[in-house]
This record gives C-alpha cells, structure tokens and sequence, in this order.
C-alpha cells in the first residue's frame, strides 16, 4: 500500500478469497453503513470528556477499518483507543481532528470501491 492508498487492496482481495466479491461488497456495505454510529460514538465522548465512550466508538473502528483495509483510519483509532484507555482526554481531543479527516477519505473512497465490486 501506498502514502496515497486510503484502502489497501490487498484486505479486499483477502476478502474476496474467503468469500469473493459477494463477501467483500458484503464488508463494505457494512462499514458504510454502520461506521458512522462509531465515529459518533468518538466524538461524544471525546466531546464529553466520556474516554470509556471514546474507547468503545475507536475499538470497534480499529476492527471495522482493519477488516477493510483503510489502514490510516485504522491506525488513528488505535492512538485514539490508547489515549483513552490511558485516561488522557488532551490526546483524545488532539486526533479527534486526524480520525475525522481519515474516516472521511475512507468513506468517500469505499463508496467508489462499492460501485465496482460486482456481486
């Protein structure tokens, strides 16, 4: 994967071979549709000061966006997961701004990626 990849290819072919295209667009649907509950769940919690919230949001993220190979995203959630595990709203509040920007690249790029997975 490259600096420019926003999804790793390869997390998609692995899909594909478990269970081809009809499990990848499956995963894909999945994280278009139910990722944004965990985003809200961040940013209330960073919002509120909430770092049990925060973790539970960027913990199912972390997986989410691993399972579909947006790497940065996945990254970011695990800093995010760390901070608030180690109580530290200052580091929640500082990637808050990295992870919204990341997640919405990701979004933007499975949304593309879905039209050409043919089921």
């Amino acid at each position: 994967m490259t600096d420019s990849q926003i999804i790793d290819p390869q997390a998609l072919d692995r899909l594909r071979e478990w269970g081809g295209d009809k499990l990848a667009g499956q995963m894909v649907r999945l994280f278009l549709k139910n990722s944004g509950t965990r985003m809200d769940q961040i940013r209330a919690g960073v919002g509120a000061s909430d770092l049990e919230e925060a973790e539970r949001g960027a913990h199912s993220l972390k997986s989410s966006a691993a399972n579909i190979g947006a790497e940065t995203l996945r990254t970011l959630a695990t800093r995010m997961e760390s901070a608030a595990l180690e109580g530290n709203p200052d580091d929640a509040r500082a990637i808050l701004p990295e992870i919204e920007s990341a997640y919405a690249d990701a979004m933007q790029e499975l949304k593309k990626l879905q039209t050409e997975i043919k089921e």
